[in-house]
């Protein structure tokens, strides 16, 4: 009996979560064009798609900016995830660990709004490049504690104390020895940057200077007008693509782990 009433708890929990999507995604294959009521199956929205302009820009720019944003935070999570590692603990640790998971535990409002009186105070012209600081911003914890969890794991082998013991500095055991065996866990981390820095709306909102239009601001500029179906074929490609990372940051971090 307390099983059936736990699989029924299951079965309510993941169906309030992900049943909205479902019709997300079928109505995006509606002929209709109102999301009132099935009419019919087509694809002809995700044809559309293809046919706009307007929205082939926002995507280029979209995913522009993603591979720049975690290229930065994959850059800045290594060197973060060593200080914290390989080095005895240094005076300040926990407030330099806490404020490295700080964008975690912020509402991404407040981080907009302190983003944008910050670049307008320091005079930060709001361009692409400081949207993407602000994007690597926030992806900077998710990549840091992958490429972490991994270095922990090596300091086990002592493969680098080896290697400087053979003769090896500390800069040739990084190059040659923890790079090549954390590279999994920077691809993970660095994949896993890339998709929140692709479906990032508020910070995007706040961050984007002119001329900047992102797809999730795109978006939200379509809807004002009622959802339509090309919304849903829209957020249905979104979708996609972020599972397909997911799943692939998922299969390097398992690999990571079992090497």
């Amino acid at each position: 009996m307390r099983s059936k009433g736990l699989q029924a708890y299951c079965f309510g929990l993941y169906a309030f979560l992900y049943a909205p999507l479902a019709v997300m995604v079928a109505f995006s294959f509606n002929t209709a064009r109102r999301n009132v009521a099935w009419k019919g199956f087509t694809f002809q929205w995700y044809g559309a798609l293809l046919r706009d302009a307007e929205l082939a820009r926002s995507v280029a720019t979209t995913l522009e900016l993603a591979v720049v944003a975690s290229l930065m935070a994959a850059v800045m999570g290594m060197l973060a995830a060593y200080a914290m590692t390989r080095h005895a603990p240094f005076k300040g640790r926990g407030l330099y660990s806490a404020l490295l998971n700080a964008p975690l535990m912020m509402p991404e409002i407040v981080m907009g709004v302190g983003l944008l009186s910050f670049f307008s105070r320091a005079g930060v012209p709001l361009n692409f490049w400081s949207l993407a600081c602000a994007h690597a911003l926030i992806a900077l914890p998710f990549t840091t504690a992958s490429i972490r969890a991994r270095l922990l794991s090596l300091k086990e082998s002592s493969l680098e104390d080896a290697a400087m013991d053979l003769g090896a500095t500390e800069w040739e055991a990084f190059l040659q020895i923890t790079l090549p065996l954390a590279r999994p866990a920077i691809i993970s981390g660095a994949l896993l940057a890339f998709t929140v820095s692709f479906e990032d709306f508020v910070t995007s909102f706040f961050i984007a200077g002119i001329g900047i239009v992102t797809m999730p601001i795109k978006i939200y500029s379509m809807m004002k007008f009622g959802v339509t179906p090309e919304i849903n074929a829209l957020a249905t490609c979104l979708l996609a693509i972020t599972i397909g990372f997911l799943f692939i940051q998922r299969f390097l971090d398992a690999r990571s782990r079992l090497n």
